[in-house]
């Protein structure tokens, strides 16, 4: 089983967006795929109608709190092959308790350690440094990390420090995403030119803008059920691609810090 998060430390890098679509494609493609939500904003728990946000029973709250075995709280989706994991405001209150126990930050790890029935986990991570963010940081695999401007380039150093104390062996992939930026050519201009000069590498697939992508919460989730011919889709299985390819090399990150 290998897993994949979803991050950046701020908001509206379009996180949520790519991280259901992700899992979307690679259950399309016939992998059994969970997908957390990890955030207490809980967005993709609202998408996919599978909690109100506020009730913690029945999310990864009861789990991390030991209240619930983690295989009674997965959830099917009308996305075939993918599961589902929901969330809960209570999260980040759980979050704040989390630092008094000895190795907290391998809780998610320790409840995924529990099964066995998936081929990927794709975490939907929160978008501040917090012991919920470490969480999603302790088990990955794979890190995809999407920038929508410069402001994100700027904020991902708080990110990439926190990922090196926690994973100072660098035994992971990354990819850093730009995601819509197409119909913005001077901001991607900044920001690719800022991400060239802190020396951090960009992935292959660029996630373009698409109207369709942008109102995933309106029909679910995912785009592939949605508009399976947009950009958006033909981006998101790209990106696919490129994660598979990935996961395939020995885990690596780059030398530069931010």
């Amino acid at each position: 089983m290998k897993v994949i998060t979803v991050i950046n430390a701020k908001g509206g890098c379009g996180k949520s967006t790519l991280a259901i679509n992700l899992a979307a494609a690679l259950a399309h493609d016939g992998h059994r795929v969970l997908l957390v939500d990890l955030d207490p904003q809980a967005q993709i728990t609202d998408w996919l109608n599978a909690g109100d946000g506020l009730t913690w029973r029945g999310t990864v709250v009861a789990a991390l709190m030991g209240e619930t075995p983690l295989r009674e709280l997965i959830q099917s989706t009308h996305v075939s092959n993918m599961s589902f994991l929901a969330s809960a405001e209570a999260l980040e209150d759980l979050g704040r308790t989390m630092p008094a126990e000895d190795g907290y930050e391998a809780g998610m790890t320790r409840l995924l350690q529990e099964t066995t029935d998936f081929d990927f986990v794709v975490i939907d991570s929160p978008n501040q440094i917090s012991p919920v963010m470490r969480n999603a940081i302790h088990p990955a695999d794979l890190f995809i990390v999407p920038f929508e401007g410069t402001k994100a380039v700027r904020s991902y150093a708080n990110f990439y420090k926190l990922l090196t104390e926690i994973r100072p062996d660098e035994d992971f992939q990354t990819l850093h995403v730009l995601n819509n930026l197409s119909r913005q050519p001077g901001l991607r201009k900044r920001t690719v030119a800022r991400l060239e000069a802190d020396g951090i590498p960009i992935a292959q697939t660029e996630i373009r803008s698409c109207g369709y992508l942008a109102r995933v919460d309106e029909y679910g989730g995912s785009i592939f059920d949605h508009r399976p011919t947009a950009n958006g889709a033909r981006d998101i299985a790209k990106l696919k691609d490129e994660v598979l390819a990935a996961l395939r090399k020995p885990s690596h990150s780059f030398s530069k810090t931010p």
